[in-house]
């Protein structure tokens, strides 16, 4: 890793099925009704045809601006990867890819997600921020999967 990367990994259980949480996940059309609206996250639009697969693009629109993003992993109900790059005036400023590994445990699901981040140019001496950003958003977006899950 170089100066530039960050790294988020965390794991938290969730009390259903390991095909619920991977199709909540793929739904990225339904984030919206799910996501939590009080962090970066604003909603997530569909640019390619539904549904979703290896391949499929959307747009993940924050505060920071509109991530360009690229479903590249696809395995029900196992495993779920995104890269998306944010861009300003037609440049690269960080490029995140997302991964989720779903382990079924029982009736639960034990939900191991990474997230890595590369800053370019200028976004990279705000490194500490973005950290701090993706740790806080990345946290955030498990506790609204397990609540929209869990009924909680």
């Amino acid at each position: 890793m170089t100066a530039s990367t960050i790294r988020f990994e965390s794991q938290t259980v969730i009390q259903r099925p390991a095909r619920e949480v991977f199709d909540r996940l793929a739904d990225l059309t339904a984030y919206e009704g799910w996501m939590h609206h009080d962090g970066l996250f604003r909603r997530c639009a569909s640019v390619s045809e539904l549904p979703v697969r290896e391949g499929t693009t959307y747009l993940d629109l924050t505060w920071m601006g509109r991530f360009e993003g690229r479903v590249d992993e696809l395995v029900p109900p196992s495993r779920l990867a995104f890269s998306e790059t944010l861009s300003w005036f037609g440049v690269a400023l960080t490029r995140a890819r997302p991964a989720y590994v779903l382990e079924p445990d029982g009736d639960a699901t034990v939900v191991h997600h990474t997230a890595v981040g590369e800053l370019y140019g200028v976004m990279k001496p705000f490194r500490p921020v973005a950290r701090w950003l993706a740790d806080r958003e990345r946290t955030r977006t498990l506790a609204s999967l397990k609540r929209s899950l869990e009924g909680r």
